[in-house]
């Protein structure tokens, strides 16, 4: 059971809660109010797939991880590697998930939630290759943008969807600024693992690239946050969605310079790089939420 525990990563589910939450209470500054009924299916079907896609990367990527440097934020859960319990299980579990995460968008369809399910059908979809083969994107330079894509912009919208029914201009432009910090934090998290990555055939962006441009990425992913609230205040977003995300990019901007600086030829650096992007990612996501909690009227 513990081991069990240790393979489903659930400190990770995190990042789906922020984007449900994200979506969600947007929703409640257009309207006025949510359906918690909708915001719950909507949640279950978002966490159903985002651990499918944890259990399913756990199984796929098992031999690439075994010689990986494990830190808190990157190389796996080590539950596979370490012989906690059979690779069959990861794939089963991914297969249930995926089953329940499949189930919550059919009953969006079904009751008229119509985007919201083919939005969620898209997250599964997405999802599932991030890792899987024929398309295994992780190892094609891509599964950055396909993870920035997924946390930072299909789950807001699913979740927002479900309370409207539809998407507009300023649901989408408020995304940005976590799909910006996602992509920043899949770089971080990438760095302790380059070695190990690139000797598997497993082709990164930040193996592609090369440590010394990796800083170059994350302010690109930065660039995408700024910009991502620029529009999202000249579409109507409360100010106070600016004022927390600003809060965050000290933060974000002490990323990129550990990253300019070198700091992962020290084995201790690494991991520090790895946990300043999860702690941008985070700092960004939650800003954006209370953005526009606290202009709830």
């Amino acid at each position: 059971m513990l081991g069990f525990v240790r393979l489903s990563r659930l400190k990770f589910l995190v990042g789906g809660v922020i984007g449900g939450a994200l979506g969600t209470t947007v929703a409640a500054f257009a309207f006025g109010s949510v359906s918690w009924r909708w915001y719950a299916l909507a949640q279950a079907t978002i966490t159903s797939l985002h651990l499918m896609t944890q259990y399913a990367n756990e199984y796929f990527d098992r031999e690439c991880d075994t010689g990986s440097e494990r830190t808190p934020f990157s190389g796996g859960s080590g539950a596979l590697q370490e012989g906690s319990m059979p690779a069959a299980t990861a794939l089963a579990a991914a297969m249930v998930c995926a089953v329940l995460g499949i189930g919550g968008a059919a009953l969006l369809i079904s009751t008229g939630r119509t985007t919201a399910g083919t939005l969620a059908l898209a997250i599964a979809l997405l999802s599932w290759f991030y890792s899987a083969p024929p398309f295994r994107l992780l190892a094609h330079g891509v599964g950055e943008l396909d993870t920035a894509f997924i946390v930072g912009i299909l789950v807001p919208l699913c979740a927002y969807a479900a309370q409207t029914q539809t998407v507009d201009a300023r649901m989408l432009a408020s995304t940005l600024p976590l799909a910006g910090a996602t992509f920043a934090m899949m770089i971080c998290v990438e760095v302790p693992d380059v070695r190990v990555d690139a000797a598997g055939g497993k082709r990164t962006l930040v193996v592609r690239t090369g440590l010394k441009r990796a800083h170059m990425l994350v302010v690109l992913g930065l660039s995408l946050a700024v910009a991502g609230v620029v529009i999202g205040v000249l579409l109507a977003a409360p100010v106070t969605f600016a004022a927390m995300v600003a809060v965050a990019l000290p933060a974000a901007s002490g990323t990129e310079r550990a990253l300019r600086q070198r700091r992962w030829e020290a084995p201790t650096g690494r991991a520090q790089i790895a946990a300043r992007g999860v702690s941008t990612f985070f700092l960004i996501g939650v800003g954006s939420v209370l953005g526009y909690l606290v202009a709830l009227p």
